[in-house]
């Protein structure tokens, strides 16, 4: 999707719109969705409506899911977030000036790593491996961002671009073009004689295409014939061959000069004769001078248009400035296209038209911004590489121009500029928003996606909230990521709900100390209350005490909710009857009865409780506290028994009618369960008459005791 070259069809599983028709509707600008109906005429096609219209989900493929480009990512985006951090005095470091060249170069490390990577996996897959076919279009994708991002970082990013550029693009070409230097480099390493081999030629010439007149000489003078006369003139010439540097302190008036000169002697040299014994020593010493015939059969065997460009440059303007780069880039692509067209024979002569790659070179060194910033974000990478490099100019101040410099721009130092983009920051706002709520909609990138979306619009911080919210967790631990990320960003409402969902699944689960523990994190007082809920009916039910060691640990999230005050009280009383202390757990147990946080239905189990207490021969419980029990027996317990009484004459006569209605229907089954109480298997519940008056009697005897001792001792 990147291009037309790109380009290519997509079967979509639609029966329907085999039909009538598909129609498509844009969800994002990497989404779309297809659907039937796309034909006007369907009405008169279909006679009645479907019972279903199946919608088919069209994206761009998510690359980051594989491990060598997901790591990529994490890399990049380290480096993402320290800039941002750099840019807006957030990180403690020195005010010193934010090289932006030394972090272009940290992005493309990075890039280099990964294709160095890739290229391994590839090797070490068999032929048949369907993987292979993954990894190359991978490489070539990434060889393309590569490319295009080291063009761009000594060309638009490093300031001193303004001054010579031509030995920046050789050390681009070479880079990008290693297989002469390669080859150079294994010829001179396995000796003399190399002249003997079939590709010395061509290699040789190779390099003096790439400007690499250094490594050619070296291959020169292993030549058998390195004596002759022609070739000690050619070393000569070689080496005395002006190189124009800006830090020469050389102008750029004289070095033209003295290249004018010494491309007349090389040319004179070569009229005479000098080098018509050694052909292929003529042909190079013609393409040093810059002679426009050698140059234009260069043309005709080179892959690209830019892959000679370089050494071009070198031969026929060394000097060339950034704002001169867009018309030379012109006229040899003019070139390169009519030497295409003019050779009817070769096997390519019909793929004329530049490539994808290509064009973007060419808006690149045009300096057209606007052109660079579009074609970018049709890269298949998910938007990655365009995100990262408007970053980057935007940071650098490439992407917009001040009102100065809109008053001032006829310099050619200020033109050089002309490309720049007005509306630069909006444009990297949408690239973050997009680039950040794609990782997070995937449930392994999320907290990546956060740090992009951090420093996109005012639209991409409230994004944030809302995709967190979204996304899916299955583990504990990835729960806790969720709301650590929550709390650091301050979303109250996000960490919460996480903290109900995994209180909610531990219930399911019958993990009862972790739903509290989450509970209690979600800070939520009604799910608090439910799950202290579920403590004390366990309890009624079983007369078990749950998770007893969790309870001392609880500290200030007591205060959540009265009722887990309630049941740590009541905790508090269980310990201190089974250590024998009974004066205080009786105390404990008067303070609970008086309290008004204690539920309704635990009246039965804390008066139970009291039973043991009340038949002490020395009384604990003073007659004041058992007159407090009596009160509370009378005031809550009889009318709870009272109630029960009511609701079981309810239930009997909605049992005859069920009954009738089942004799009359003939239906058999009988759901015994309805009438179970809610703590049915606890017997002090099953019983509440005879504990009313077991109560009763214990209390007579346990007031009679406590009057008896407490008045023989205010006699005494």
């Amino acid at each position: 999707m990147a291009s037309k070259e790109h380009a290519s069809h997509i079967k979509v599983p639609n029966t329907l719109g085999q039909h009538l028709g598909l129609n498509i509707a844009w969800i994002t600008e990497q989404q779309f969705a297809c659907y039937a109906f796309g034909n006007e005429k369907r009405d008169s096609v279909l006679k009645q409506p479907p019972a279903a219209v199946d919608i088919n989900l069209v994206g761009a493929d998510f690359i980051f899911e594989e491990p060598t480009i997901r790591s990529m990512l994490t890399e990049s985006s380290r480096v993402f977030y320290r800039l941002q951090r750099l840019r807006y005095g957030v990180a403690e470091t020195s005010a010193k000036p934010i090289d932006y060249v030394k972090i272009s170069q940290q992005y493309r490390t990075i890039l280099r790593k990964a294709l160095q990577t890739m290229n391994h996996q590839i090797d070490e897959l068999s032929d048949d491996d369907p993987s292979q076919e993954m990894y190359r279009n991978l490489i070539s994708l990434f060889y393309s961002i590569e490319c295009t991002w080291h063009l761009l970082e000594f060309l638009v990013i490093d300031s001193n671009s303004s001054g010579a550029i031509v030995s920046s693009l050789l050390e681009w070409i070479r880079f990008h073009f290693p297989k002469s230097e390669r080859a150079a480099t294994d010829m001179l390493q396995s000796g003399r004689e190399l002249d003997k081999q079939e590709d010395y030629w061509p290699v040789v010439k190779g390099l003096i295409l790439q400007g690499q007149t250094t490594i050619a000489r070296a291959l020169l003078r292993v030549h058998t014939s390195s004596e002759t006369h022609c070739f000690q003139v050619a070393e000569q010439l070689l080496q005395s061959m002006p190189i124009y540097s800006v830090y020469s302190g050389l102008s750029v008036h004289r070095y033209k000069t003295q290249w004018q000169c010494w491309c007349d002697n090389v040319r004179t040299l070569i009229t005479a004769g000098n080098f018509a014994a050694e052909p292929k020593l003529e042909e190079l010493l013609r393409l040093v001078s810059g002679e426009q015939k050698a140059w234009t059969e260069q043309l005709r065997s080179s892959t690209c248009w830019y892959e000679h460009f370089p050494g071009y440059l070198l031969y026929t303007d060394s000097s060339c400035k950034y704002y001169q780069l867009g018309q030379y880039a012109n006229d040899w692509i003019a070139q390169f296209l009519t030497n295409q067209r003019a050779a009817p024979n070769d096997a390519q002569s019909g793929e004329r038209q530049l490539k994808f790659l290509d064009k973007l070179v060419l808006s690149v060194m045009e300096n057209n911004l606007v052109s660079v910033l579009q074609q970018v974000q049709l890269f298949p990478d998910n938007r990655w590489f365009a995100v990262h490099i408007v970053d980057l100019l935007y940071h650098a101040g490439l992407l917009e121009m001040s009102a100065a410099d809109e008053e001032d721009n006829t310099s050619p130092s200020k033109q050089s500029r002309g490309g720049d983009v007005s509306d630069g920051k909006l444009v990297r706002e949408s690239l973050l928003f997009d680039f950040g709520s794609l990782l997070m909609s995937r449930n392994t990138f999320w907290q990546v996606g956060m740090d992009y979306l951090e420093f996109s619009s005012t639209e991409g911080l409230a994004a944030r909230e809302i995709l967190l919210a979204r996304v899916p967790f299955e583990s504990e631990r990835q729960a806790d990521r969720i709301v650590i990320a929550a709390r650091k960003n301050q979303y109250p409402d996000v960490a919460a709900e996480v903290c109900r969902v995994m209180t909610k699944r531990n219930i399911a689960h019958k993990n009862y100390s972790r739903a509290l523990d989450w509970a209690t994190r979600s800070r939520d007082r009604a799910y608090v209350r439910d799950v202290a809920n579920i403590f004390l009916e366990y309890y009624c039910n079983h007369g078990e005490l749950l998770c007893e060691n969790q309870m001392p640990h609880l500290g200030s999230k007591l205060f959540l909710s009265s009722r887990l005050v309630f049941l740590e009280a009541y905790y508090n009383f269980r310990k201190c009857y089974r250590e024998q202390l009974y004066a205080k757990a009786a105390e404990l147990l008067i303070r609970l009865m008086d309290s008004k946080i204690m539920p309704s239905y635990f009246w039965p189990c804390l008066m139970a409780d009291a039973i043991p207490l009340l038949e002490f021969n020395e009384p604990v419980i003073p007659s004041k506290e058992t007159y407090t029990i009596l009160e509370h027996l009378e005031m809550d317990l009889v009318p709870m028994l009272e109630k029960k009484r009511s609701a079981k004459r309810d239930n009997m006569k909605t049992e005859k009618v069920d009954q009738m209605e089942a004799d009359v229907t003939g239906d058999e089954d009988h759901d015994e369960s309805a009438l179970i109480p809610k703590f049915s298997s606890n017997l002090l519940n099953n019983c509440t008459e005879d504990l009313i008056k077991i109560l009763r009697l214990v209390c007579a005897r346990n007031l009679a005791r406590a009057l008896i001792i407490e008045n023989t001792a205010s006699e005494s």
